[in-house]
């Protein structure tokens, strides 16, 4: 008894000869990152080493300290213009300074 695997006797072949591909909708490059993508949605962590960017400093200079003793609303107002501008102590001095013109 030969099996037919419920497929009979007849020869039903299946033609697959007006089969082709179809177009996807993504093009090259999403092809290319299509298993960085699968990767990152599975949780997968990169193992590339990060590179560590040196922290450029600006021209060296000598330095000093000044302590400045004011009303709390001057220092209030010193830091909240630090603040908004995002500068620091220093150039913050040195910008109003600049704009004192002394």
């Amino acid at each position: 008894m030969a099996r037919d695997f419920g497929f009979g006797q007849d020869d039903k072949r299946l033609d697959v000869s007006k089969f082709s591909p179809r177009d996807g909708a993504q093009d090259a490059n999403d092809r290319d990152d299509l298993g960085d993508r699968a990767a990152e949605r599975a949780g997968f962590k990169s193992r590339e080493v990060v590179e560590r960017v040196a922290r450029v400093r600006k021209p060296s200079q000598p330095f000093d300290q000044a302590f400045v003793r004011a009303p709390i609303d001057v220092i209030n107002r010193f830091k909240t213009f630090c603040n908004d501008t995002g500068m620091s102590y220093g150039e913050a001095l040195d910008e109003l300074m600049r704009r004192a013109k002394v």
